[in-house]
């Protein structure tokens, strides 16, 4: 939370988008004021009518959904959008920032993707050659990559590295989220 909300402006409302009734983001030590399964156009309709009448600044997390392009054209800045996807995203014009998974094996399909990715957002002559440098190094510290572009001053933004195990200093789960989360792992238990 400390790295994409201002100390002095916090959120005031959180809000969580997944595409099924369970969600990962649900369960992290985050609260959220409001929680959308969105299984159709229609439901982004509902998530922006929510959007446009929240009090700002506003967070949204978007979990394995891919955004519609309307819905980035009537965001503004007061809403910080954290899009976790396990699949390719195509267009990259809207982000500011991309965290990477960390890469364990410099011969993966993924380590060709994030290479090509930035060399159409960081910069064209980004080098092979450098890329699988910057990849061994960031795979003996067990980190990742990360891409930002804001306040950068360079118009291809910058690399930079982050350490995927730091402790999540977020909300401390509630009595009822810890509840919810047992219910689901024992149900899926009782059905294995």
């Amino acid at each position: 939370m400390e790295s994409i909300q201002r100390l002095r402006d916090p959120f005031k409302k959180k809000i969580l988008l997944s595409k099924t009734s369970f969600a990962l983001s649900r369960h992290l030590p985050l609260q959220y004021d409001a929680s959308f399964q969105v299984k159709d156009t229609q439901d982004w309709t509902l998530v922006l009518t929510y959007l446009t009448y929240a009090p700002k600044p506003l967070l949204m997390v978007c979990e394995e959904l891919p955004i519609p392009e309307g819905l980035w054209q009537k965001l503004n800045r007061a809403t910080t959008v954290v899009h976790i996807t396990s699949s390719h995203v195509l267009r990259l014009h809207p982000y500011d920032a991309i965290f990477f998974a960390p890469i364990e094996e410099l011969t993966m399909s993924y380590a060709d993707y994030v290479y090509k990715l930035l060399q159409a957002i960081h910069r064209p002559n980004y080098s092979q050659k450098e890329h699988k440098e910057i990849l061994q190094e960031l795979r003996i510290a067990s980190a990742g990559l990360a891409w930002s572009k804001e306040e950068e001053g360079n118009k291809g933004g910058a690399l930079y590295w982050y350490d995927p195990v730091t402790q999540n200093s977020g909300d401390p789960l509630s009595n009822q989220q810890m509840a919810d989360l047992l219910v689901i792992v024992s149900e899926q238990l009782q059905h294995s």
